[in-house]
């Protein structure tokens, strides 16, 4: 960790983006030239808790299992989206799905930045989003079952979109280096991000 943490801090002065918050500047419609956070991303290292403690894989008795983390950065919202998968236990049950079958939750929050820090963009809780993803997503629900199971299958068929009229503070975080593949955040509570741009024909969600 601690070998990670140097090659982020010797990244950070390098960083080749100025403005990359820009796609969330309150009352504009400006975006700077170069790179911005805009894009689907891939997590690919954090030390944040929150999110290391997703993995729940060594219980035997866990009913999901954690799959990729990932981030889509779409104005005026950045969705924090986590795939699940079933264990190992569950592969052999009825109605469990093929190897491809998977929910997808998506923390949706609203984002804000502006011009005076165009590396810092503040978010506030926005809702959340449940949905069905497998080898298939076309066809009624019964066939969805069939091919993704019954979670999945139910998910794909009607997907939940809470959002409600409270927006509370989520914190903030700093970018420390963007580029057209890689991105470091901080968080507001010094924790550290680093993702991988999703490039087109790459997408998993």
């Amino acid at each position: 960790r601690k070998q990670v943490k140097d090659i982020i801090f010797q990244l950070a002065p390098l960083n080749p983006t100025k403005e990359p918050a820009s796609p969330y500047y309150e009352g504009s419609s400006k975006s700077s030239e170069g790179d911005t956070l805009a894009g689907k991303w891939t997590l690919i290292y954090t030390d944040a808790p929150d999110i290391t403690g997703l993995d729940t894989s060594r219980s035997p008795f866990s009913t999901a299992q954690l799959g990729r983390i990932g981030q889509e950065c779409s104005p005026p919202y950045i969705k924090n989206v986590i795939e699940w998968r079933k264990p190992d236990w569950a592969k052999n049950l009825p109605f469990s799905g093929g190897e491809d079958s998977r929910v997808l939750q998506k923390v949706v929050t609203s984002a804000t930045a502006s011009p005076d820090r165009p590396k810092v963009v503040n978010l506030k809780v926005a809702g959340l989003e449940l949905e069905g993803a497998g080898a298939s997503t076309d066809g009624d629900l019964q066939s969805q079952i069939e091919k993704n199971g019954l979670v999945a299958g139910l998910l794909s068929a009607n997907p939940v979109d809470l959002k409600g009229p409270l927006n509370p503070p989520f914190g903030q975080f700093e970018v420390l280096y963007l580029d057209d593949e890689l991105r470091i955040i901080k968080t507001y509570q010094n924790y550290l991000a680093v993702n991988r741009r999703i490039k087109k024909g790459e997408e998993w969600f």
